[in-house]
């Protein structure tokens, strides 16, 4: 689980970035020049998973409308410490272009953007879901009176 927050706030290469799609959020990294390195487009997750790969885009093909706004993360002091250097993060971004392998649950966006980050795949919003289900489990086994 991440420490830090998300806010609106001025890109920088290396930013580890996501916007808003329906009930979930895309994630990318920024390098620069208005371009993002992204695990497939923002809507295809419903697509063909062998055809979704790393993409290396205009920020207008990450955001999924005009209303749509880029938050960046802000990393807590302890992340600081863990995370690649910025020239590090849009390295291991751009050296992505091209690989496949998506998994909603295993191989998503954010696990992508993590990576390229702190050099280990996760995903908080995988993370939650699991957490959800298993609280529902533990509610629907309870023994009733």
């Amino acid at each position: 689980m991440k420490n830090g927050a998300w806010e609106l706030t001025d890109l920088y290469p290396g930013a580890h970035v996501r916007v808003k799609v329906g009930s979930y959020y895309h994630h990318g990294i920024f390098i620069g020049n208005g371009e993002v390195v992204q695990f497939g487009l923002p809507f295809n997750v419903y697509g063909d998973p062998s055809e979704i790969r790393v993409l290396r885009s205009p920020l207008s093909d990450f955001c999924p409308s005009e209303s749509s706004f880029i938050e960046v993360y802000r990393f807590s002091g302890k992340e600081k410490k863990q995370k690649a250097s910025d020239d590090e993060i849009v390295r291991r971004a751009l050296e992505a272009v091209g690989e496949g392998g998506y998994n909603v649950f295993t191989n998503n966006c954010e696990h992508f953007a993590n990576y390229c980050v702190f050099g280990k795949k996760s995903s908080d919003q995988i993370h939650e879901v699991y957490r959800n289900v298993t609280e529902m489990l533990k509610k629907g086994s309870a023994p009733k009176n």
